[in-house]
């Protein structure tokens, strides 16, 4: 993830300070005056537009699930079928804790036991998730929203009625009771806009931004029904809704202070213990399709999987998807204690995270693992190069590298779109895919080799 100049480091953490920082702490007293109000991140291309998440269902539900298949194709990395998978996931966000980090996560488990694998969605709670991110479905169709603070988890279903900017002018004469109210943001603070939809008889509160891309803010006090936010491109279609009375449906995760996440593991079986794991992580921000970051190194993982299984499942090697990095690392950091307590460390790891748009292989790691991926992407007539991570930047492969694993990272070295709604699957690269997808696939095999010979 180090960008390879210094013009796009600036951008690059630019894009990260507004899109993670200000997507919490603005508006944390109420709702911003006119002039404080303005877009989290750059807006993207209307055709580029972040729907939905990944198109599957049901959800994720943890547990362990046997294989259903077995691979085909290539018996190497084929950067097509990356492609095609990166093109699934990156139909729109999968924050942390989301109901489409459920659904892809669920997507990910059946392609990996269409392989032959072994597969286990396993939960883990973190503390402290910036994002808080739910849902508003409509007619089926979710889109993301972020829960406000003070607003409690849960579900309703409801007709819904358009109410403007929540003002009395907008409640007046509307029949709200047992109906989620659909306001727009401005004017009025987030209280006073709670309040008179409460007051009304609501069970629900739809805020829809007055600006692209999504929001967050402070009711500053406790509300009695979920109150969420939806960005102004989603909301269209939500306001019309609620103008013909249809009905909506809010998700909202809890307010416990803990967030629940998955991770996806495949083994050969369930009996196998991972002496060599390849891993990416696959969820995103919020408003951030994460095309490159990182449905990129996910679908590389998973399309990694498919070509090591062609001929036949080895023994010892695993693969999985984590969940909560771009929280802090939690999806890593719970595999990586549990196999702690195990005794069941891998001897070896390889991470791949941003590896869709760049000029060359990046390998970042300390030691001969990552020594040997450079000269084997060099021998394979790849550019392939040192590298390191920029100051305040991270990835999974830390939490292997704290608990004394061996392990290196590949990426393709350009974040300048990351955590953006610019990040999207039509700027991606097969060519940047394919490359690290074989470099990798050819360090995979080695360190296979050197767990076999003991």
């Amino acid at each position: 993830m180090r960008p390879t100049s210094l013009a796009v480091l600036c951008v690059s953490l630019a894009l990260m300070a507004v899109a993670i920082g200000a997507i919490v702490v603005r508006a944390m007293s109420g709702e911003p005056s006119p002039e404080a109000a303005a877009p989290i991140v750059p807006t993207a291309p209307a055709d580029a537009r972040p729907t939905d998440g990944p198109a599957i269902t049901p959800a994720a539900t943890p547990g362990t699930s046997g294989p259903t298949g077995s691979a085909s194709g290539p018996a190497e990395h084929d950067g097509s079928r990356a492609l095609s998978i990166l093109q699934e996931l990156a139909k729109g966000p999968r924050v942390s804790g989301s109901p489409a980090e459920a659904r892809a996560a669920e997507y990910i488990s059946g392609l990996l036991r269409s392989y032959g694998y072994t597969t286990e969605v396993m939960s883990f709670e973190f503390e402290g998730d910036r994002f808080r991110a739910g849902e508003v479905r409509l007619d089926g169709q979710p889109a993301e929203a972020l829960t406000l603070a003070g607003s409690p988890g849960g579900e309703v279903q409801a007709s819904a009625v358009y109410v403007g900017l929540a003002d009395a002018a907008g409640v007046s004469g509307k029949d709200l009771k047992g109906k989620v109210a659909v306001a727009d943001r401005g004017t009025l603070n987030f209280f006073d806009k709670y309040t008179n939809a409460r007051d009304a008889g609501a069970v629900g509160l739809i805020l829809v931004n007055n600006r692209p891309g999504p929001f967050s803010g402070n009711l500053t006090t406790l509300a009695s029904f979920p109150v969420v936010s939806v960005s102004q491109e989603d909301g269209a279609a939500i306001v019309d809704a609620a103008r013909a009375g249809r009905t909506v449906a809010i998700s909202a995760p809890p307010t416990t202070g803990l967030t629940v996440a998955l991770n996806v593991i495949a083994r050969p079986t369930t009996a196998s213990e991972c002496k060599v794991l390849v891993g990416g992580h696959f969820d995103s921000v919020p408003g951030a399709p994460g095309a490159n970051d990182n449905a990129s190194g996910v679908a590389n993982v998973i399309e990694l999987a498919r070509a090591a299984a062609v001929d036949g499942l080895d023994e010892g090697v695993c693969f999985a998807a984590f969940g909560a990095e771009e929280s802090g690392l939690y999806g890593s950091k719970a595999l990586v204690s549990r196999w702690q307590k195990e005794g069941k460390l891998p001897r070896y790891a390889i991470n791949l995270d941003v590896t869709g748009i760049g000029e060359s292989v990046e390998v970042i790691g300390d030691g001969q693992i990552a020594r040997a991926a450079v000269a084997k992407g060099v021998s394979l007539g790849i550019p392939t190069v040192p590298s390191q991570l920029p100051a305040n930047s991270g990835s999974d492969h830390q939490s292997f590298i704290d608990a004394g694993v061996p392990t290196v990272f590949f990426t393709s070295g350009d974040f300048s779109t990351i955590h953006s709604p610019l990040d999207v699957s039509g700027d991606i690269s097969v060519t940047m895919l394919d490359q690290v997808g074989d470099v990798a696939f050819a360090v995979l095999n080695d360190l296979v080799a050197q767990v076999a010979q003991g």
